[in-house]
């Protein structure tokens, strides 16, 4: 604690250093026009987020124009030029010192009576220090979840147990609005599940973050955008889709903002219904000493699921000054889910002639809510520095039941019963300060962060004794989790002719202390940690010419284990199947190395290196306890294993075939070692590849089209188990209505229903093949419309949508 407070101290001895005269922040543009030659004297104006004019500038005979000496923030380009349409590109100039856009201006067709055509905002776009995901902009996307468009986005899997994985590899933080989710695994998944991707702006993946970041996410860092607009005047947005898989889904959303004078009112509200299913089956080949099939448990089930979920962000800013924004907001969610599943479990011999049937059903219900209150501030003090300050109280409480009943299909036998209710607490509060200070050539960025989390979670199950229930002692559980981490960082960004460097440390501190509390069966315990970590990062960029610039970076990173996954008590999957906790896994350690090179923003080619220290894994191991007679019992958990070794190529192309046609595409090979130590040293070498593309088409008069897909080949995460080659297909076609500010969208989604898992599972004394299959191939019809007083210029998507000025972030 004393080195801590040393280094806390030392960090902000600084903030005190009289600043020398300054270059500031600089945007480059070039304006181009749509057969690539220069525009000469083309207008390029520099705005704030509301529209208002900073300066203006003239293309010169090349067709470019600059912009020197500007503060950290967003702005927002606008060029124009005679006979040519209106174009407007956000520039955010927060996290980084200068920005080179390219701006291709299209022939001006036709006048339109209130607005013009402007900017096609790529549906991805690959930046140097991360890959932005443009909701919006996809066609397919349209009337989807989060985790829909999260399944289809370059580099990104998503596991069976709801497991993100980033480029081949494990372990993702997710932010939304920069801030954690504090969830994981299958918490996550059902959370952004319920989430309409219509309040989504841009989804950042960023796998080699900085000091600024929170160091956790062995993988990197996904930060999901919500909309919030800033714009003078009342302005709004609504999405109104319905699709129709197996069942009938809907998603629809709505966007409003008012600003007047020094005050900025916004809500951001979705809603989605509908019901899902869920195909499993899984195939557990138990075998003799000797290697030889001995007995088959053959576990079909089937989950149908009714989902209602809510989402809303509201919040208003402040103006205080011209150098100082104060602001509030409140998130929530509220999400209903009941379960209903069927499963019919045969014991076979090897020959598979059916032994033994027993029928299971089971119901649950599950309801989650969160709410957030989010407090922050913004002040300049000049044009060279400037502090932010945000704090954060977060509650969750998540409540479900259960009932499950088990029954051999012999004639008179007895049915056996169990009911659980496991309702759990989750409280979070956060505290960050940020401060920024620029030099001639120099910008230094530092900070303190502190979050508490404490949880409470209790499982009481019961069984049926004849007509009555009595309490299941073996299986209740009480689990109680308290864990602090304070963290400081200091980063130093520098650029200067063709060299860009930044150079950061973080250092953080983690204390945890849980409790089981005891019963009549089970015995009170309590364990608890305390470590301390630097996770230093850099990056030097180095341009060769105007069209080539390599850059190398590396970074160490930290991924601590869920606290669900710490809770040492089990949960009943089905009769011979478990889930279980494991009280002493130990935080795994990440070295992170990265080299890449960019052609003209065109084509991105990298190689990449990580090494993955105490790596967790999920195991599967035989129940110990001396009721498993018959050894067929299997624990489904989690343990550091060993090490996991990734090297990995990467290649990303964006370009336009034709005037009407344009490519994106990405490729990730990943070459993976993975050692470890379970009943017995194991080891998984596997070579995997990860390929998207995304076709758009602009065909005039408001029409447009997608085609994208993606294909993982056989693929390896876990040390125990692999999955089969899987993908996807989607196509989808838009149209302009309503003067240009309504869109009709209608896509398909997974059209060869080729979206699923299945792979291979390997335990100790059996191999278990499974497949899992849900309702993946929809069809959605999507409406959406922008309303309210809006610039006379406005930016379209290429999924055909307009998009005012929208500002995405925390409402800062």
């Amino acid at each position: 604690m004393r080195k801590a407070l040393l280094g806390y101290i030392l960090l902000f001895s600084c903030f005190g250093v009289a600043a020398q005269p300054v270059q500031g922040h600089r945007i480059n543009v070039s304006v181009l026009a749509a057969d690539k030659t220069p525009l000469h004297k083309a207008t390029v104006s520099l705005l704030r987020t509301d529209s208002s004019v900073i300066t203006i500038e003239v293309t010169d005979a090349l067709g470019n124009a600059q912009f020197k000496s500007l503060s950290p923030g967003e702005y927002i380009i606008r060029v124009t030029n005679i006979g040519y349409q209106t174009m407007l590109v956000n520039a955010d100039l927060k996290n980084k010192t200068s920005i080179d856009e390219i701006i291709t201006l299209q022939p001006d067709a036709a006048v339109l009576k209130d607005v013009s055509v402007t900017a096609k905002k790529p549906a991805i776009q690959f930046l140097p220090d991360k890959t932005v995901v443009n909701v919006e902009a996809s066609i397919t996307g349209a009337g989807a979840t989060v985790m829909d468009i999260l399944e289809k986005s370059p580099g990104i899997t998503i596991g069976r147990d709801g497991t993100i994985i980033m480029k081949g590899k494990p372990s993702v933080m997710v932010l939304i609005d920069g801030k954690q989710t504090q969830l994981s695994g299958t918490d996550l998944q059902a959370y952004l599940s319920g989430m309409s991707a219509s309040q989504v702006g841009t989804i950042e993946l960023i796998d080699n973050p900085g000091a600024k970041y929170d160091a956790a996410g062995n993988a990197g860092i996904i930060n999901i955008k919500t909309k919030t607009n800033k714009q003078k005047g009342f302005n709004g947005s609504v999405s109104l889709s319905l699709g129709q898989g197996f069942f009938t889904k809907s998603n629809n959303s709505l966007n409003l903002n008012y600003r007047s004078g020094k005050f900025n009112l916004f809500a951001n509200y979705g809603i989605r219904l509908g019901k899902e299913r869920m195909k499993i089956d899984a195939l557990r080949k138990y075998f003799d000493s000797n290697g030889n099939d001995s007995l088959l448990l053959q576990q079909p089930n089937v989950n149908r699921t009714n989902i209602t979920s809510h989402n809303l962000k509201t919040g208003i800013d402040f103006f205080a000054g011209q150098h100082t924004t104060l602001g509030v907001v409140f998130t929530g969610n509220l999400t209903k889910r009941d379960i209903n599943s069927l499963s019919t479990i045969d014991w076979m011999s090897p020959s598979y002639v059916i032994d033994s049937t027993i029928n299971t059903s089971g119901i649950r219900h599950i309801r989650f809510q969160r709410a957030g209150l989010n407090f922050n501030v913004k002040h300049s003090f000049n044009a060279n520095s400037e502090i932010l300050a945000d704090v954060d109280f977060i509650n969750f409480d998540i409540n479900g039941d259960q009932y499950f009943q088990t029954q051999l299909s012999t004639p008179g036998s007895t049915v056996q019963a169990t009911k659980g209710n496991i309702p759990s607490g989750l409280k979070i509060f956060t505290a960050k300060i940020d401060y920024s200070r620029r030099f001639k050539e120099l910008l230094w960025e530092a900070g303190l962060k502190t979050a508490s989390t404490n949880t409470d979670n209790l499982a009481e199950y019961y069984f049926q004794n004849g007509s009555s229930w009595q309490d299941d002692p073996g299986r209740s559980n009480h689990f109680l989790y308290d864990e602090k981490i304070h963290s400081a960082y200091t980063s130093f960004d520098k650029q200067k002719d063709k060299w860009h460097w930044q150079l950061g440390l973080r250092y953080e501190l983690t204390s945890y202390k849980a409790h089981q509390l005891g019963n009549t069966v089970v015995k009170d315990s309590a364990f608890k940690k305390n470590y301390g970590s630097l996770f230093p990062s850099a990056f030097v960029s180095y341009e060769v010419d105007s069209n080539n610039t390599f850059t190398f970076r590396f970074g160490r990173r930290i991924d601590r284990p869920a606290f669900q996954h710490l809770n040492p008590f089990f949960v009943t999957l089905n009769k011979y199947t478990y889930e279980g906790g494991n009280p002493f896994i130990r935080p795994q350690y990440t070295w992170n190395f990265e080299l890449t090179h960019n052609y003209k923003q065109l084509l991105s080619t990298g190689i990449s290196y990580s090494y993955l220290k105490d790596y967790f894994s999920q195991i599967f191991i035989i129940d110990s306890n001396s009721s498993n007679v018959n050894k067929n019992i299997i624990i489904y958990t989690r343990g550091n294993v060993g090490t996991f070794h990734n090297i990995g190529i990467t290649a990303t192309l964006q370009t336009p075939v034709t005037k009407w046609w344009s490519i994106t595409s990405t490729v990730v090979y990943n070459h993976k070692i993975i050692k470890g130590f379970v009943w017995a040293p194991l080891k998984a070498t596997i070579n995997q590849v990860n390929f998207s593309l995304t076709n758009q088409f602009q065909f005039g008069k408001g029409w447009s089209a997608e085609i994208s897909g993606y294909y993982l080949s056989k693929s390896q995460i876990d040390l125990q188990e692999w999955l089969t080659p899987q993908g996807e297909l989607g196509a989808g076609i838009s149209k302009q209505i309503l003067q240009n500010k309504g869109t009709l969208r209608l896509n398909i989604r997974d059209i060869f229903h080729t979206q699923n898992y299945s792979g291979y599972s390997n335990f100790e004394n059996s191999d278990e093949p499974f497949w899992i299959k849900w309702d993946s191939r929809v069809v959605r019809l999507t409406f959406s419309w922008r309303f309210g007083k809006a610039m006379k210029a406005i930016k379209r998507s290429a999924g055909g949508a307009t998009d005012e000025t929208d500002r995405v972030g925390t409402g800062n």
